[in-house]
């Protein structure tokens, strides 16, 4: 086998752990990821470094946290010199193809045209900067700002339509590819079709203990004004609607004899409060914000298996860049994942750090959370124990010495990460 595999890597967005069947989640309908993961590496800690869009995306495509590369908001843009992950492949001799929602290009923050020079070294690029607010009306747009596509029917199908076209191209090239599929579902407003939303009708949706049944989703400009439980019909439908979709992104990859050839990757780039503790949406350090989905399947890969070992946004492009025979301690902070992926035992000891308007420190059973960005404390949780975040543990004697070992490490990865020493030369 050649050093270097092809990468599949699919990117959800706003898609929480907590809402699939492989962690946990008794109602939500996802067959398909549930056979992927009886054949991949599953992480049941996996952490995004940060619980918003593009600041997420910048720290996946550098490895850098945003406190290093500036991408500390929504709507801002890649930085022009920072090397990316497409870079780094197509220096490695990869074809590297980019398929959906980019959200890295800049203001405005709309449904459009990306340019060239923003597309942090995709060779293939066919997508749009971000906002597919109605999801039967998407665009899409190759090298012609004038020249859309329109996505016909539910963007989540057509996109995957593009997706397998994009596959069936790399498969007749000789060079290893790299595809990153980046789909906006199942990010609200959702509007799944029939058949994936009436599963959910009829059914209690409100079974974890911190789920606030008197929550209520309103946002105007989407044309949203409905209660916890219609949210949830509607954000299920899309992930069992996304869920088949990559299915059939598998099977087509089966079809075409690259299976055993390729790394893939499933992933989401932050969850979906969904009602949890009367919260919508993202930007916090709860479990349904900051616990994201993380499955791995190894080339030639047959067999399932579990880690409890955390795993951060930071980790991620090392790893493609170890299965890419490539220098994996090229990005920044993060490790590779690939030893855990074929089975090796990792110290759970490990912790991971996300920021965004606040700070959080985790390991493989604690988190801490700061009030804010002056490392203020708020919150400590044992996750193990208490997994929906009822009982604070701040300050409490009991937990002295996990707070005080969570506090330390925070403050040291803090202190090194705003360094200027410690940011990329071109940022």
């Amino acid at each position: 086998m050649s050093s270097k595999s092809n990468i599949v890597f699919v990117l959800a967005d706003q898609l929480g752990a907590r809402w699939l069947p492989l962690y946990g989640n008794p109602l939500v309908s996802a067959p398909c990821l549930e056979a992927f993961s009886r054949e991949s590496a599953i992480f049941d800690r996996a952490i995004t470094t940060s619980p918003v869009c593009t600041p997420y995306r910048g720290c996946l495509l550098s490895g850098y946290y945003p406190s290093q590369t500036g991408v500390l908001e929504n709507g801002q843009a890649y930085p022009a010199g920072l090397p990316s992950i497409a870079e780094r492949l197509n220096d490695l001799g990869y074809a590297t193809h980019y398929v959906g929602k980019w959200h890295l290009s800049g203001a405005p923050q709309a449904n459009r045209w990306v340019p060239p020079a923003r597309r942090a070294g995709f060779q293939n690029f066919i997508g749009w900067e971000s906002h597919h607010v109605d999801h039967h009306a998407g665009l899409i747009w190759r090298d012609d700002r004038d020249c859309a596509i329109v996505m016909a029917g539910h963007e989540t199908e057509s996109l995957t339509d593009i997706a397998l076209e994009q596959l069936r191209d790399c498969a007749r090239q000789d060079d290893p590819f790299f595809l990153m599929i980046s789909y906006q579902a199942p990010h609200p407003p959702c509007s799944p079709p029939p058949e994936y939303l009436a599963p959910y009708e009829d059914q209690d949706l409100l079974l974890e203990p911190n789920a606030d049944v008197s929550a209520w989703f309103r946002h105007d400009a989407w044309k949203a004004d409905y209660d916890v439980h219609r949210f949830r019909q509607l954000y299920f439908g899309e992930i069992s609607q996304l869920d088949a979709a990559f299915g059939r992104l598998l099977a087509e990859l089966e079809a075409l004899g690259l299976r055993d050839s390729a790394v893939v990757v499933f992933t989401s780039d932050h969850g979906e409060m969904a009602g949890a503790h009367g919260r919508f949406g993202k930007g916090v350090m709860q479990e349904e914000a900051l616990h994201v989905p993380l499955i791995i399947r190894g080339p030639g890969q047959s067999s399932g298996r579990r880690t409890n070992c955390p795993a951060a946004t930071i980790d991620l492009a090392p790893t493609l860049l170890d299965y890419a025979g490539g220098e994996s301690n090229e990005a920044a902070d993060g490790m590779s994942l690939r030893a855990q992926v074929e089975g090796e035992t990792i110290d759970s000891g490990k912790i991971v750090f996300s920021e965004y308007r606040n700070f959080c420190a985790t390991s493989a059973q604690w988190k801490l959370i700061t009030r804010g960005r002056n490392l203020e404390l708020a919150g400590l949780y044992n996750i193990a124990d208490d997994a929906y975040e009822l009982r604070n543990r701040l300050n409490d004697p009991a937990c002295a010495e996990i707070q005080s070992l969570l506090t330390e490490e925070l403050v040291h990865w803090r202190e090194r990460v705003t360094s200027a020493d410690m940011r990329p030369e071109s940022v």
